[in-house]
């Protein structure tokens, strides 16, 4: 089975996906990791700044704001709830 995978930058409000990775060159990467942002974790959108950015999302029972910027430097597969 082909995984379509995407970036977290284009999330949509509502919707769960599986991290596949966090590019290396992101310099925060580590604090990501930190903050729950792993390979094959699960994570929910729960919304969208009014001008696209920050995003808001559920990592690990607490709620986390990413700039798009940095979202769009972790590839991610739509995860089915």
């Amino acid at each position: 089975m082909c995984r379509k995978t995407t970036d977290l930058g284009k999330a949509m409000i509502g919707n769960s996906y599986k991290v596949i990775n966090i590019d290396n060159s992101l310099q925060i990467k580590n604090r990501l990791k930190e903050l729950g942002f792993r390979k094959g974790c699960v994570i929910d959108t729960l919304n969208v700044g009014s001008f696209g950015s920050p995003l808001a999302f559920r990592v690990c029972g607490a709620v986390i704001a990413v700039r798009k910027e940095d979202a769009q430097e972790i590839e991610v597969e739509y995860h089915e709830r």
